[in-house]
């Protein structure tokens, strides 16, 4: 056995960069050892109580009473499996919750400071200022517009704004 198994862990040991991976992963192995034994005793017991016969037994009836007599083991194996996996999720949640949930507030936080200065209509953290909706349809709409000027540059040529009569003199 080596050192490290002889010293018991505490909490101290957990809060350590890698320290719950590496609880967790002793443990699975463990448990996940003890659950082999398990299966394989319990199929040895199952075997041989399926071999003994009582007098007046029907066909089947040696296999129905081995298999409930071995349930509760089998439950035990079961379980076992359970903590397998339960130990394998001590990891990935403290991450969840001690190590990735900082950084989520705080990504949160900022895009919310956000937020508030296009609300305000302030220069928001990178300097830029606020973008007025109005206006930017505006120029999005003028540039969809099937008039534009020569150049490519996709900005549009000044017309009037057509009214009713100017529709009936085209007709």
């Amino acid at each position: 056995m080596s050192q490290n198994n002889k010293i018991p862990w505490t909490s101290e040991h957990l809060l350590k960069p890698q320290g719950t991976n590496l609880y967790a992963a002793q443990q699975r192995e463990r448990l996940r050892q003890i659950a082999n034994e398990v299966q394989g005793l319990l199929s040895e017991y199952r075997a041989a109580l399926e071999n003994i016969r009582i007098d007046g037994d029907k066909p089947l009836e040696p296999k129905i009473r081995a298999f409930r007599a071995t349930r509760p083991m089998a439950a035990l194996e079961k379980h076992l499996r359970d903590a397998v996996n339960a130990s394998g999720k001590i990891d990935a949640s403290y991450n969840r919750f001690y190590v990735e949930l900082p950084k989520k507030r705080e990504e949160r936080a900022k895009a919310k400071e956000l937020q508030k200065a296009h609300k305000a209509g302030i220069k928001n953290g990178q300097g830029m200022q606020a973008v007025n909706t109005a206006a930017s349809l505006h120029g999005i709409a003028a540039g969809f517009s099937e008039n534009r000027n020569g150049n490519g540059d996709g900005n549009t040529q000044e017309k009037p704004a057509s009214t009713f009569l100017d529709f009936l003199k085209e007709a």
